[in-house]
């Protein structure tokens, strides 16, 4: 494995979950967003005034710039399992700005999650990739993808808050999974001509505003014991399946690592599920407005009862 790589993918697994914890620490607070075009744009004006949500922006790109050198040097395989241990630090610094220790239960199954998604993917540990790269596959995989993504997406804007999250979380798996997929097609190409002249990287920018849109919608929607253990188990996921169709990284045949992809599977599913039960991290008092008391809160789409009503139906307060 190529050490560099491993290095600038901790990195960036870093710069993610401080990002994810600061994005979501303002969207959580924000007026609810009903979805749609106008309601997204709403949320993102209201955010863009947020100075933790331009910190988070700010983390976001660089982790974008530390996964595009990672992807340059090692292959999808090595560099996505490290990158969505940023799952486990995400919730640490969530818990820093909100000033109290993280919830030990919470803790414990995040950590299962990444454990269990670090030893799957040893498990489907593949060949380094090649350079020749079938165009025609990558742009159905995407296309393929993308409508999941588009569905999955629609879906939660019409769920429940605890429906939409895990929606949302696989939605934004499939994104960021292409996003991946394409900073390592686009690393690979030979020349920067190449780059700016075929259309993964303009598919690069059109899925990195769909991922970022997606991810502001999940944290204003939902907590992250919602979303983001699903989004990491989805995302490298998506990736190494890129790796293998379109770079032909052969995945290993051997029974061992066999095994361990399916004990790692069951491990993520296990941590998933319990994560799903947890309590919102949400204040449960006071308006959720980072702009301070007297600012309404809009109505999920669907649904018209106020969130005092939906946290005695639903298992999470809000």
């Amino acid at each position: 494995m190529n050490a560099a790589a491993i290095f600038v993918a901790f990195l960036d697994a870093i710069a993610f979950g401080s990002s994810t914890a600061l994005m979501h620490h303002s969207a959580s607070r924000a007026p609810e967003s009903p979805g749609g075009a106008r309601g997204l744009a709403t949320l993102i004006r209201h955010l863009a005034t947020q100075k933790t949500w331009l910190a988070g922006v700010a983390a976001s790109l660089t982790g974008l710039g530390l996964h595009s050198v990672a992807l340059a040097l090692g292959s999808l395989a090595v560099v996505q399992p490290i990158v969505v241990t940023g799952l486990v630090f995400a919730f640490i610094f969530r818990a820093v700005l909100d000033r109290k220790m993280p919830q030990p239960r919470i803790m414990l199954w995040v950590v299962v999650v990444a454990v269990g998604i670090a030893v799957f993917l040893i498990g489907a540990h593949t060949n380094e990739s090649s350079d020749q790269v079938s165009v025609g596959t990558a742009a159905a995989f995407v296309a393929v993808a993308g409508a999941l993504a588009t569905l999955t997406w629609w879906l939660a804007t019409k769920a429940t808050e605890i429906r939409a999250g895990l929606m949302m979380g696989v939605a934004g798996g499939l994104i960021f999974g292409m996003i991946a997929s394409m900073i390592k097609v686009v690393t690979s190409s030979s020349s920067l001509w190449e780059a700016l002249t075929t259309w993964p990287i303009y598919a690069l920018a059109g899925l990195g505003l769909a991922g970022f849109l997606s991810n502001q919608y999940a944290y204003n929607r939902a907590p992250l014991s919602q979303s983001l253990p699903v989004l990491n188990v989805v995302n490298p996921v998506i990736a190494v399946t890129f790796g293998i169709i379109v770079f032909n990284e052969s995945p290993s045949s051997d029974p061992g690592l066999l095994t361990l992809e399916v004990i790692g599977l069951l491990t993520v599913l296990t941590g998933v599920a319990f994560l799903a039960r947890e309590e919102d991290d949400r204040p449960a008092d006071g308006p959720r407005s980072a702009d301070g008391p007297g600012e309404s809160t809009l109505p999920p789409p669907g649904n018209h009862q106020s969130r005092t009503e939906r946290t005695a139906v639903d298992p999470l307060a809000s």
